[in-house]
């Protein structure tokens, strides 16, 4: 035979036998996003019976295919013979006409068995791919020979239950899926998607860590290793300590590798945070945080038994808020366990068994000389433990003070609910191996204006630490804001009008004080109200703000002077801004850690269109006029409002919000308004607001929900971010016991009947809209329930005192047959025993006229 020939030949066989033409036709062509129905099956292959349906099935780990390549190699062949303990099986060829296998029709209705399923897919192009399925029950795949999923849980088979991403090259690539049967049904089911990085890891949690054994730890890669490189070019790790200053542990790349050990001290228990900078191929940065534990734990005592050997330290140097937070810290934690914890000062012999009280001798010795003290007004605060020893620190002034009441809170479940009602539950023991909590307030000046807020020693415990005029009595002390409405306190009409009637308005071409204001261009004036704005200063100094402010109506000056200003500026805010300005500058200087106070209220909520407060300014901003069925920033009718917020905003040094959270009118009257609480205080806070002041029922007890309102308000003043629906199950079960499930349902109902076109303001009354027949008899039926399942005489009366509200509207809606069902009778029975004094902001005039309503009615 001739050479030609011969290479003839071999091209003829190479053609043959080794073509993509021929490959393809011994496998099938990837066909992206089709389910694959035609498969190779060997089974049943025989496995033990367990009752624990969380693992495989005894047996599964046997590789059946060992004498065949195994299963990380399999020979596969239809109809090729398979001895499996003594039973010869065979490779079938099966195809369905339905997206999911069904192995009880293809091999066996037997239970506690497994099976395998193989497939060629014929690649034209290497990349990664998600391979997407489903098993009935779990099972193990392979592909090219690596296992890429172990599922041992028994389930139904779900199509695309499972996403995995593999990587598969160019030409034939095996598929070897081992599905176990535990029962029922027996299936599975698989294509072959397109791989989207975006969506897969915006899905998937690529990267986790775990504790190993002897306090190490591990970060692992959730996919197969051969996708790495069609992820990302490079990962950057970097571990720090998880706290609000956090240190740099360690910083390295990423291995590659699906397991990879961390270097960190594996002697000390602590929280770490790993973040993972990845560059992806597509050269867009992806980045990932991890939260973990890491290192030996160690469980201390602080309390077992009745026994303590912990001791309370505090410096003898701490402040008197830190003095007070250390008694009560000793009260609370023998009231909650029966163990009294000794007080000692820094004076005493550093032990291994304290809890630490602010910064002192005993606190810088264990966080070390770099640490620094925190400034006295510094109201961020953290504990932790370093070793057996527990550091609760922040400034001085009211800082450490809130780091014991969270310390309290969060590791001991007191809740400070009311002034009189504090949950305090019991425990035998309290064991710790990490103790790590920090906090900060989201706002400067947080003023709770409920009359059960204004209890100096709830207030401190629930962080308010704002208030209309100083409150000598709270520890800490606050930031009072001085008085309001304070024209006619300076200049009163009786001192000056009869002799200087040119210091008030000029309204119609004559000079008034009744429902007036000041003339504010008039040069006296401001040396008068400056000169008595200095005096208010020195005999209160305790304030940080002092209000310079329009009286509660309207009536400007118009004349000339002032008028020209106001037409300068755009609005009647103008003259108020120009005005306060140069007391401003007056005062800075003597009282430079002070601030003028004024309102943007009413006539004067619009913003100046050239002027701007100075730094020592405070515009307080009123939000009355708004809706508060919805918050401002949904709401079509807040808009205007909103705008001006963000006008104060931009021209503003610092802003103070009087916001509003109650039916001024009717007190008692059913309030819908819990929904709009957070976003509103959020939006005050995200347009630069130093303070928020919630004006509520301020003059007596009885108002709607007020021990909810005023313990919520509490906690989204400090924390913005506070889970409001946590919040307030907590309250409910803690407050009311039992009722408090049923009293959850009538304030969901309450809140039920707000629509986007239902619009509440200051001035709800009983005929409104939102307030129907329907409506009162659920509510009825809900309290009638919590009243039946109160556990005592105490928590019943509570449960009235919520229910008050729904009398008074059905006095209010229908006084007739309130008067003869009881229901007026039992209305009164509870204000007077709980002592309310207050229907509405006004006072007797609003009760006088409520009860002389019910009088007529007949």
């Amino acid at each position: 035979m001739k050479t030609n020939q011969i290479k003839l030949i071999l091209l003829l066989i190479f053609y043959l036998f080794i073509s993509p033409e021929f490959l393809i036709a011994q496998s099938q062509k990837l066909q992206l996003n089709e389910w694959i129905t035609n498969w190779n099956l060997l089974g049943p292959l025989p496995l033990g019976k367990s009752s624990n349906e969380l693992i495989h099935l005894p047996g599964f780990e046997k590789d059946f295919l060992s004498r065949h390549g195994g299963e990380q190699n399999p020979k596969i062949k239809t109809g090729k013979t398979v001895k499996v303990s003594n039973v010869k099986l065979k490779w079938i060829d099966f195809s369905s006409d339905e997206i999911i296998i069904s192995l009880d029709k293809a091999i066996s209705t037997k239970s506690n068995v497994a099976a395998y399923a193989y497939k060629e897919i014929f690649v034209e192009k290497e990349g990664a791919f998600i391979v997407s399925f489903g098993t009935n029950d779990g099972g193990r795949l392979w592909i090219n020979g690596k296992e890429v999923w172990d599922y041992g849980v028994a389930r139904g088979c779900k199509p695309d239950d499972d996403q995995i991403p593999v990587f598969l090259k160019k030409g034939i690539n095996k598929i070897l899926l081992k599905v176990e049967e535990k029962g029922n049904s027996w299936q599975f089911c698989m294509r072959i998607l397109p791989f989207n990085i975006d969506v897969f890891i915006e899905k998937e949690n690529l990267f986790k860590v775990v504790s190993l054994p002897e306090g190490k730890s591990e970060l692992r890669f959730s996919l197969s290793e051969s996708v790495i490189n069609y992820l990302f070019r490079s990962v950057q790790l970097e571990i720090t300590t998880n706290e609000k200053d956090p240190r740099s542990v360690w910083s390295g790349k990423w291995t590659n590798k699906r397991k990879m050990e961390l270097p960190i001290p594996s002697s000390i228990f602590n929280k770490y945070t790993l973040k993972i900078i990845a560059e992806r191929q597509d050269d867009e940065e992806w980045i990932q945080k991890i939260v973990f534990q890491s290192g030996k734990k160690i469980d201390y005592t602080l309390f077992e038994n009745q026994k303590t050997y912990y001791r309370i330290i505090v410096g003898n140097d701490a402040s008197e808020s830190e003095q007070w937070a250390a008694n009560e810290l000793q009260k609370y934690l023998k009231e909650l366990s029966g163990v009294e914890f000794r007080i000692d000062t820094d004076d005493s012999k550093f032990t291994e068994n304290e809890i630490i009280i602010g910064y002192n001798k005993h606190s810088q010795k264990l966080l070390g000389e770099d640490f620094g003290k925190p400034k006295d007004l510094d109201e961020s605060f953290f504990y932790k433990n370093i070793g057996s020893n527990i550091v609760l620190l922040g400034g001085q002034k009211r800082g450490t003070m809130y780091a014991v009441f969270s310390f309290l809170e969060n590791e001991f479940g007191i809740r400070w609910y009311t002034p009189e009602v504090t949950e305090i539950p019991k425990r035998e023991s309290l064991k710790f191996s990490y103790l790590q909590h920090e906090e900060e307030p989201s706002l400067q000046v947080r003023n709770d204006f409920y009359y059960e807020a204004f209890d100096p020693i709830w207030a401190a415990h629930n962080r308010i630490n704002g208030a209309i005029e100083f409150r000598e009595q709270q520890h800490g002390d606050i930031e009072g804001y001085w008085s309001v409405h304070t024209f006619y306190q300076f200049m009163p009409p009786s001192e000056f009008f009869d002799e200087y009637p040119e210091y008030y308005s000029l309204i119609a071409g004559e000079r008034r004080y009744d429902h007036a204001q000041l003339c504010l261009s008039n040069p006296e004036v401001l040396d008068i109200i400056t000169d008595r704005l200095k005096t208010t200063m020195k005999e209160n100094p305790s304030n940080l703000i002092y209000s310079v402010s329009q009286n509660d109506w309207g009536n400007p000056c118009q004349c000339d002077k002032c008028q020209a200003i106001v037409k300068r500026e755009g609005n009647e805010s103008g003259i108020i801004v120009w005005f306060v300005n140069q007391i401003a500058d007056r005062i800075k200087t003597e009282f430079p850690d002070k601030y003028v106070g004024t309102l943007a209220y009413q006539y004067t909520r619009k913003p100046p269109v050239k002027i701007k407060p100075k730094d020592n300014v405070v515009i307080r901003l009123c939000s009355i006029e708004c809706c508060f069925a919805h918050d401002f920033e949904s709401c079509p009718e807040n808009q205007d409002f909103l705008s001006d917020l963000k006008e104060w905003s931009f021209i503003s040094p610092q802003l103070y919000i009087w916001d509003y959270v109650v039916n001024f009118s009717h007190y008692i009257m059913p309030y819908p308004n819990f929904n709009v609480l957070q976003p509103n205080i959020k939006t005050f806070i995200n347009n630069s607001s130093i303070g928020i002041m919630e004006q509520a029922a301020y003059q007596s007890k009885g108002g709607e929900f007020a021990e909810l309102r005023s313990y919520l308000i509490a906690k989204l003043l400090w924390n913005d971010q506070a889970d409001v629906d946590e919040v307030i199950n907590d309250f409910m079960a803690g407050y009311y016991g039992r009722s408090g499930q049923y009293i959850r349902k009538y304030l969901d109902l309450l809140h039920d009947q707000i629509t986007p076109e239902t619009h509440i303001r200051l001035g709800l009354e009983a005929n409104d809209k939102i307030f129907s027949d329907k409506f009162i008899e659920a509510a009825d039926k809900i309290f009638d329930k919590a009243e039946v399942v109160a556990e005592n005489n105490e928590l019943l009366k509570r449960v009235e005192m919520a229910r008050l509200p729904l009398l008074f509207l059905k006095c209010k809606r229908d006084p007739v047959n309130s008067k003869q069902d009881g229901t007026y009778d039992r209305f009164n029975m509870i204000v007077e025993r709980e002592g309310i004094t207050h229907f509405a902001e006004v006072g007797k005039p609003n009760i006088d006229a409520f009860h002389d309503q019910m009088k007529r009615a007949k």
